[in-house]
């Protein structure tokens, strides 16, 4: 990485943190003063976090500044996410030993779940935070997908590229919204080896007070060992999730 790229990176977060740090807005100026950055290095990057909706200037002609709705979004939604992981981390972690296998917790950023907090069961599969699958892929995306609306789901439908992860992934629309309807019938959903070859994912969906889906939580079952107790399981996974609800819903 060049020197520049960091240079650009340390000066979008010094200029962020000294916006979030004041009390009231501050002018072009002021943020020039108390940052350090060049006038004419800082007039380009409040053009481009504004076009980001990271800043907002309050005058008619720009400035003084203060942070914006993407900013404040960006600081809830990392709010919110902890505070699910709260609520989740010990109804997973009873999940895990009563099933014997791996749960992870995922949320939805864009077309992609992110796994935001694991426990690994022994003997099961690594559930590290941080990873990514498409929504077509992946248990959580499906759930998602299943309670969008009609003109959302044909969006993603019309934008989406269905790359074949494993030789099982999900390659057709039509059979993508067949799933999609079984997940809708079943309440959970299934992903049989099509993001991690010998793994069947499922997931159940976990809601807010005002009834949004916000996450899933969801197991992660070898292959081998699935059919057999799937009944148990999806029991299981379905009561573990209402109980996340549930206390989402008193700590509101």
């Amino acid at each position: 990485m060049s020197t520049s790229r960091v240079k650009s990176a340390a000066r979008t977060l010094d200029l962020l943190e000294t916006l979030a740090k004041a009390h009231q807005p501050l002018s072009h100026s002021d943020l020039a003063l108390r940052t350090g950055i060049p006038k004419s290095s800082l007039t380009e990057l409040l053009r481009t976090l504004e076009a980001r909706h990271y800043i907002e200037p309050l005058g008619p002609h720009g400035g003084p500044f203060r942070l914006g709705r993407a900013a404040r979004d960006l600081v809830a939604h990392g709010l919110d996410v902890q505070h699910i992981v709260a609520c989740a981390s010990p109804v997973m972690e009873t999940l895990s030993a009563q099933a014997g296998y791996s749960s992870g917790l995922y949320v939805i950023l864009g077309d992609v779940a992110e796994r935001v907090h694991g426990v690994t069961a022994p003997q099961g599969l690594t559930m590290h935070e941080g990873v990514r699958a498409p929504l077509y892929a992946c248990s959580m995306g499906k759930l998602h997908l299943a309670h969008l609306d009609a003109e959302a789901l044909e969006a993603y439908l019309t934008r989406v590229e269905l790359r074949p992860i494993t030789p099982r992934s999900v390659r057709s629309v039509g059979e993508l919204q067949r799933q999609l309807r079984q997940v809708r019938t079943e309440g959970v959903a299934f992903s049989q080896e099509e993001f991690t070859k010998g793994v069947v994912g499922f997931s159940a969906p976990i809601f807010n007070v005002h009834c949004r889906m916000v996450a899933s939580i969801g197991l992660a079952v070898p292959t081998s060992g699935f059919e057999a107790r799937k009944q148990t399981l999806t029991d299981m996974i379905k009561a573990s999730a209402k109980a996340v609800s549930a206390r989402l819903a008193a700590s509101h």
